[in-house]
């Protein structure tokens, strides 16, 4: 049994090896088609792209371990069938990606090949489980693959939950402090950027890049559309159609904006109204399945000696 699980872990240690090698001989290939270049460009297109290397090398080294290391790994991994998967699946999975704020940097390569690192790890400790001697190992197998085939996806809704219930708390506090600014005589634009500079937070920083958007060309109608897409937030994206509609019908955007964020303080005390009425519903499974059995042993536990004497003596 030891040696056939010797040769399991050297089976997975064989394969992680072979996609160790693909991984640098893509690199190679890359080094020969960039060599190759040089030949027929010259000194000067050469030097550029090498201060051009160097700097991306930089920004490279400046960033965490696991952007260095990791994510050019799986990066290369998902190279090898990224041809193969429909287009569609890359762009839904990129949009998610974009919606839970790209987490670690991440994009759909480095998504897909963290995917295919759980489907190796998986295959692994499924023969790890196979190879030993214990009942309904196979049943086990099948659970333990089922778990890590379903956490990238778990994680990654739960990064777009996550954001998408931050956004929804702070997009009342930036509403008031855009009809504040339009208020004081700042237009609309200039609102977003003071809010963008004075805040730090993720809808300061997206209102930032609308802002950005502008700059480079963009209508605001285009870049605040953009905006609404990237956070996939109901009560955003009800915000962005307000604005593009009094823009388009004149209508004073302080006004606006003032009515909207009481709008909003409503709708958030309807909301917590509405969690609290829930929360009896939601407390009633701990009560029922520990507090209750606890309360029991506790205010039974003492007479139980006591009772199971009167039955001996029955």
């Amino acid at each position: 049994m030891n040696i056939i699980l010797a040769i399991a872990i050297g089976v997975g240690l064989l394969v992680i090896g072979v996609l160790f090698l693909i991984f640098s001989f893509s690199w190679i290939r890359q080094d020969d088609v960039s060599q190759r270049l040089h030949t027929y460009v010259g000194d000067r297109e050469q030097n550029r792209q090498l201060e051009t290397s160097l700097r991306v090398r930089r920004l490279e080294l400046r960033g965490s371990f696991a952007e260095r290391t990791l994510f050019p790994f799986f990066r290369s991994v998902a190279g090898l069938v990224g041809n193969l998967l429909p287009a569609r699946r890359v762009a839904v999975l990129d949009h998610k990606l974009l919606v839970a704020g790209n987490p670690m940097g991440m994009r759909a390569r480095e998504f897909i090949g963290l995917q295919m690192a759980f489907v190796l790890l998986g295959g692994l400790l499924s023969v790890g489980i196979a190879l030993q001697e214990i009942q309904y190992k196979y049943l086990l197998m099948a659970i333990l693959l089922l778990i890590i085939l379903m956490l990238p996806g778990v994680w990654l809704n739960r990064k777009i939950r996550e954001r998408q219930s931050l956004i929804r708390r702070q997009l009342p506090d930036v509403i008031d402090m855009l009809s504040v600014c339009t208020s004081a005589g700042l237009s609309f634009d200039q609102s977003l950027q003071r809010v963008s500079d004075e805040w730090h937070t993720q809808l300061s920083w997206e209102f930032g890049r609308v802002v950005s958007e502008m700059e480079m060309g963009l209508t605001r109608r285009d870049a605040l559309k953009n905006l609404a897409e990237r956070l996939d937030v109901s009560e955003l994206s009800s915000f962005v159609s307000i604005i593009i509609q009094s823009d388009r019908l004149g209508m004073s955007i302080s006004n606006t904006l003032h009515a909207l964020a009481k709008q909003m303080r409503i709708e958030w005390r309807f909301k917590a109204q509405e969690e609290a009425r829930k929360l009896p519903v939601k407390i009633l499974i701990p009560l029922v399945f520990f507090i209750f059995p606890a309360m029991l042993v506790v205010i039974l536990g003492p007479s139980v000696p006591a009772i199971m004497d009167m039955f001996t003596l029955l």
